[in-house]
């Protein structure tokens, strides 16, 4: 299938790469916006540079892991679902005949690796590869990595049934809230926005002790910002005038840039004012309103 069949397929159950989120283990994602992509609330994850490399890398590993291990990979050409758990799905990077599940990585630093050969390997893979094994009952995977660019290592992760138990048991309350339409506690400032930003909410709330310490600290957190971005601008105005008329490029001594002040292109831009002006009736039926959001203000 290709990526937007992925994608979409992707949306009727819960992966690997879901799982440490959900258990709200995951650096990158909380376990709010993989509700809100499974409810379609929001566009799920579409990949970046990293994962794009991690793409382009994955047949490359797989082959060496191949040669290596003398084992043939095979690599499933559809998304696979728990028999018994139909919302827990696993879409892998290969297995092998033993059978043996092959999970493929590219990372940009050792840390959370342990001694390749181990199942040493950071805690959202772990988790990602245990639900594996819950999905397809393999006893074990091998998770093959490039970190940082060098020669693939291999590590060897055993099944958990006692892990594996408590991810199903996670991703059965979680799909549930998916098809109930109700929703996990936001725990991230983005997570808060999403949930409630949009919300037509009105009245007064008493803050508790620890209300009143998050708004004391944000004051002063706003305070060292502007103390911050004075102290910036000051720096950036020696500097141009440093610069002066001379020229757009400050250099060390040894010639190398340090600073550009250089004139940018004039930025066209639409006058709306004087276009309201001169065509009201015409600028008034092409105005559109905006969905409203709630305005976050310091008192």
């Amino acid at each position: 299938m290709d990526n937007a069949q992925w994608l979409e397929e992707r949306r009727k159950g819960i992966g690997g790469a879901d799982i440490a989120a959900i258990l709200g283990l995951s650096p990158w994602k909380s376990a709010f916006q993989v509700y809100q992509e499974k409810r379609g609330e929001v566009d799920g994850f579409k990949g970046n540079d990293l994962t794009d490399w991690g793409k382009r890398m994955e047949p490359t590993i797989r082959q060496w892991y191949s040669d290596t291990t003398g084992h043939p990979v095979r690599v499933p050409d559809k998304i696979l679902y728990h028999s018994k758990h139909p919302f827990m799905l696993a879409s892998l990077d290969g297995f092998t005949d033993e059978p043996r599940g092959v999970e493929i990585k590219t990372a940009r630093s050792g840390r959370e690796w342990g001694e390749p050969g181990t199942n040493e390997i950071p805690d959202d893979y772990m988790l990602q590869v245990q639900h594996y094994m819950a999905v397809t009952g393999f006893p074990v995977f091998d998770v093959p990595v490039s970190i940082a660019g060098a020669w693939p290592v291999i590590y060897e992760v055993p099944s958990d049934p006692e892990l594996q138990e408590m991810i199903i048991d996670a991703c059965a309350d979680f799909w549930k809230r998916v098809v109930d339409g109700n929703p996990p506690e936001p725990t991230t400032y983005a997570d808060a926005v999403q949930r409630f930003g949009k919300s037509e909410a009105q009245g007064v709330v008493v803050a508790g002790k620890a209300e009143v310490q998050a708004v004391e600290d944000l004051r002063e957190v706003k305070a060292k910002l502007d103390a911050l971005k004075a102290e910036e601008e000051d720096l950036k105005g020696r500097i141009i005038i440093a610069l002066g008329d001379t020229g757009d490029t400050l250099t060390d001594e040894a010639g190398s840039p340090l600073v550009t002040y250089r004139m940018s292109k004039g930025r066209k831009s639409f006058n709306s004012k004087l276009f309201q002006t001169d065509h009201p009736d015409l600028y008034a039926e092409y105005l559109i309103t905006g969905e409203g959001s709630r305005r976050f203000l310091i008192k």
